[in-house]
Parts: C-alpha cells; structure tokens; sequence
C-alpha cells in the first residue's frame, strides 16, 4: 500500500493523458487561476518549451480509480542537475496541487506520493523537488504539502474579500481625502482628453491592450537597465494564447483592462478569474511624467476592482511582492512556503545551495533599498552578459548570483 489516501500513482509526461482527471478536479479543487488548464498549458507550449522544461504530472488514484491528487509539475536540467517544480515558472504568483475534496492527506502519505512519482521515472529521477511559493490553505482547505518540512518564502502575497459592490468597497479601503485627490487626478486627464475604461473582449482592443503593456514594460526595463523578459518571442506568444481563450461561456479568459485617454491607453491591467476570485497577473503605467503625475494606474484599479466587485467576484489579489498600493487594497498578507526535498546526493548539494540563496534573499528584503539596489546592479550585469552571448534577451532573467532554475528568478511584476 503506497498511502492511506491513495492506492497507486501515475506519472504522466503528456497534458493529454491526464486532461479530463485535470478538467474534473480543476471544477472540484480549491485551486488558483495558475493552476488551471487554461493558465498552464499556453505557458507550457511557449515559455516552457523555451526554458526546455519537458511536463512531469503526478497523479494519485484511490481503489475506485478517482484521480484523488494531482501535481502539475516540469523537470529541467540545470548545470547536470534534473529538478522538478512547479508549472508555470515565475508568471505565476500562487502554486498549488488538486486535491480532491474530502480526501485526507497525511505527510505520511504526501511523502509517499512524492517519492513513487520518482522512482517511477526510473533513469529521469529528479535530483530535488523545489516546490516554491505556496499558500498554507486555499478557499478554506488546507494545502497538504503544507505537512512536509518547509521553510517561509521570501515574498508575501496580497489579497482581499470583496464587496458586493465597488462603491462600497472603495470607500472601506480608501480615505475621503484618498478619494478626493483620485477624483482631482482623474478629473485632471478628463481635461486633456476623453478618459474611458476599455476591456479586452473586442479581439481589436484586446490587442492594443497587450500591445500597449508590453511596449511600456519594455521600455521601462530598458530605461532602468533591467533585462527584459517581456521582449522575449516566447513571453508575447504567451500572452497572445492566453488572450485567445475562452471559458465556457465564450467569454475571453483572460481579462484585459486599459484605462484610455483618447486614442491613448496611459494604463493596463491584465489578469483572471476562478472559482469567484480575480487574480491580477501583470500590469502597467504610462511613464509620461504629465500622465504619470495623475496616477493612472491607480485609478485604473479603483474602476477593476469596481468591475469585479459587479461581476459578483467575492475576492480579489494582487500577487507577490511587497508594494504600498497592495496594503492599501488588500487587508490579508498571504504567507507562503516552499520546500525543497532532495532524492539524491547530488540534489543534496542544490539543497544547500537554495537554503543559501533563501535565506540571503529573506535577509535583504528586511532592507528593501539595498535589495533593490543589488537587484538593479545583478540585472543590468546580467542584461550586459546576455547581450554578447544572445541576440535577444534571455527568457528567464534572474534576480539573484548564480540562480537556481526558472522558478528563482524574477517575475513579471505588478507595478
């Protein structure tokens, strides 16, 4: 008997082996927007294909052969080393693995699966599991990998309840003298020229939406001397597949916000929902100083969360990484965990190396200008490195010395 949870364990190499067990657990599970089919298998045929990160799926069976858990999981060699992580790299702020409801995982049982996933691989056995950024519990259901040994990640993430209606919301979350001085603002873009809120399910704005995220976030990185994964080929054509996807409805699944001025769009928002809760993956702002000064990013959000307050979204988040406008929006700071688990000796070595890194990045967050400081300068080293080895900068930018595979770089970030 491999569990007291389960009785046997698959392991998968393909999507389409184990899609319709991740479709019916996807609807039952609670799980993120970055767990679903629809998140991850557009990141796997561009971002993933370019990291060469080949799928690991890990499923568990009880006798009556429901898929009990699954772990969405990719192997990548990195200096001789196979590692096995998460899906979805660094785009992703939240990682999590299905568990079906009412089924009853021990570490016991978890350690187990863990480790018949890997013997089943036989000559491809991972040398570690490094399974980073997960909540302790999601949608009120604890997370029972959470049993295993961990340690705290670096990063928090940011979240909140919602209100039945924006007005409400805001005027909870936000100051009267906070709302007066957006209220200025906004009223000072309405002078230059008509300020509308547009979204992305006309396919035409979609585009220009996109278009519009990715030349600001591209310029922005140049001008700060940062290397650039929004202008890698496989980032845009990941974006692209994401915005050609459609729920069951036949709505866009990706949700593409932009505040317009005129013909002008000065500010976006890009992200998605699951199970009543809107996640913000990424976004941007017009750096122009005469819009900039207005904040367009903020009011930009005031009228998103207003949206989703109004699509009946009970939540809402904001995604890792500390910045003054999450607290100012979201109530809950979300801890995270990561664990690393080692199946070999050299994996063992990598082990040391991550706790090293983990720590050293924990430690530097307590002093957020000197961590900026150093990120900027390994950036801009890195982006100068990159240049004369590659004629496009590297996909998987890192924000730490000698990183350790996608998942420890850095991320597209809400800004």
């Amino acid at each position: 008997m491999l569990g007291q949870a389960f009785a046997k364990v698959e392991v998968h190499r393909a999507a389409a082996a184990i899609e319709a067990d991740w479709a019916e657990l996807e609807a039952l599970a609670p799980v993120s927007v970055y767990q679903t089919r629809a998140f991850l298998l557009p990141w796997l045929e561009t971002l993933g294909a370019a990291r060469k990160i080949t799928p690991l799926f890990i499923a568990a069976k009880d006798r009556q052969g429901r898929t009990v858990a699954l772990l969405c999981l990719g192997l990548q060699r990195y200096r001789g080393f196979r590692v096995a992580s998460f899906l979805g790299g660094k785009e992703t702020n939240f990682n999590l693995g299905l568990f079906r409801p009412g089924t009853n995982f021990s570490a016991a049982d978890v350690r187990a699966l863990l480790h018949a996933a890997a013997a089943a691989l036989g000559p491809e056995t991972p040398d570690i599991f490094v399974l980073k950024n997960q909540p302790f519990e999601w949608g009120g259901m604890r997370n029972p990998l959470a049993l295993l040994p961990h340690r705290a990640s670096p990063s928090f993430a940011y979240a909140t309840k919602l209100a039945a209606d924006g007005e409400s919301f805001l005027a909870a979350k936000l100051s009267k003298d906070t709302r007066k001085k957006l209220r200025k603002k906004e009223n000072r873009l309405a002078q230059m020229d008509q300020l509308t809120l547009i979204t992305g399910e006309d396919p035409q704005l979609a585009r220009k939406i996109l278009d519009t995220f990715f030349d600001e976030k591209i310029r922005r990185c140049a001008e700060k001397s940062i290397a650039a994964d929004f202008a890698a080929t496989a980032m845009r054509a990941f974006f692209d597949r994401l915005s050609r996807q459609r729920t069951a409805a036949g709505k866009p699944w990706l949700e593409l916000h932009g505040l317009s001025l005129g013909d002008r769009i000065i500010a976006t928002y890009i992200g998605a929902g699951h199970h009543g809760r809107f996640s913000a993956m990424v976004n941007s702002f017009d750096c122009d100083p005469l819009i900039a000064k207005s904040s367009p990013g903020d009011l930009l959000l005031t009228k998103l969360v207003a949206t989703q307050c109004a699509k009946g979204r009970t939540s809402f988040d904001l995604g890792i990484g500390e910045a003054r406008y999450k607290t100012t929006y979201c109530d809950t700071t979300v801890p995270l965990f990561d664990i690393v688990l080692p199946l070999s000796a050299k994996g063992q070595i990598l082990a040391v190396k991550q706790a090293l890194c983990s720590r050293i990045k924990t430690s530097l967050k307590k002093h957020p200008r000197v961590f900026a400081l150093l990120r900027r300068m390994w950036l801009f080293l890195e982006h100068r490195g990159s240049n004369v080895a590659h004629p496009e900068p590297q996909i998987n930018s890192v924000a730490s010395p000698k990183p350790f595979p996608h998942d420890l770089g850095s991320k597209p970030k809400l800004s």
